[in-house]
């Protein structure tokens, strides 16, 4: 299924929020500015705004117009628990070149242990694949994903290397909704060490997710093992 227009502009006034291109304070362009630009109607662009706010990248101000809200932190890199985004997407947005090399790929039957970790069915075909990112070519975090074997026909470890999410949305026409997280730090394993340079580190900050398609359908199951140096996530709260 496509995307919906409105998110499509979502995407693109975030990206130029990030950019630059509308600063930190700054008005964005009328709505008729806006519609005429993207030759939408107006009620598409009153879907896209709300997302934008949603995010803490604007602030709606009645008869005034939309201000931008978001700055740059000092972090060197930023990651969202807002929405769900791919490491590629990720890595780009943060001005880092990404990497990927594939330790593991095979099919794997869901035993009864896997089920309680995961929450996929007890006997269940899994895809396992095991994943080293790098940033600007230093490995920064490992992956761990199991993929419902059943939801992702013909995913291969070269398609794996370059970008699952694009196979899963380009290819198979999936729309990932989406994803459940929990955050927790852990003792290093030896893995860890083998993959990511520690030192002087003796953790890793660990990110498990259950992501979930249009259908409904839990199609992933993630343990991202990430370098403490980098790790820094953000979130929106609200009153």
């Amino acid at each position: 299924m496509p995307k919906a227009i409105f998110e499509g502009i979502y995407r693109d006034l975030k990206g130029k929020i990030q950019e630059g291109t509308y600063s930190y304070q700054e008005l964005l362009p009328s709505e008729g500015e806006l519609t005429a630009e993207y030759g939408c109607s107006r009620n598409t662009l009153r879907r896209a705004v709300p997302m934008l706010a949603d995010d803490a990248y604007v602030q709606p101000m009645h008869g005034r117009g939309v201000r931008v809200i978001w700055q740059r932190e000092a972090h060197s890199a930023q990651g969202s628990l807002e929405g769900v985004e791919s490491f590629g997407e990720y890595a780009r947005r943060n001005g880092f070149v990404p990497g990927t090399q594939v330790k593991s790929f095979e099919h794997v039957t869901c035993g009864a242990g896997l089920a309680r970790r995961t929450g996929f069915a007890e006997g269940v075909e899994l895809v396992r694949v095991v994943r080293v990112r790098t940033l600007d070519d230093v490995a920064r975090q490992i992956d761990h994903d199991y993929f419902l074997a059943s939801a992702v026909p013909g995913l291969t470890a070269d398609q794996a290397e370059k970008s699952v999410y694009s196979y899963l949305e380009k290819n198979l026409g999936m729309r990932i909704l989406t994803s459940r997280r929990r955050i927790t730090v852990q003792l290093a394993t030896d893995e860890d060490c083998s993959y990511m340079d520690l030192d002087p580190y003796n953790c890793v900050a660990v990110v498990e997710s259950q992501s979930y398609n249009s259908d409904g359908v839990m199609f992933e199951y993630t343990q991202v093992r990430h370098h403490p140096e980098l790790f820094c996530f953000t979130t929106v709260s609200r009153r």
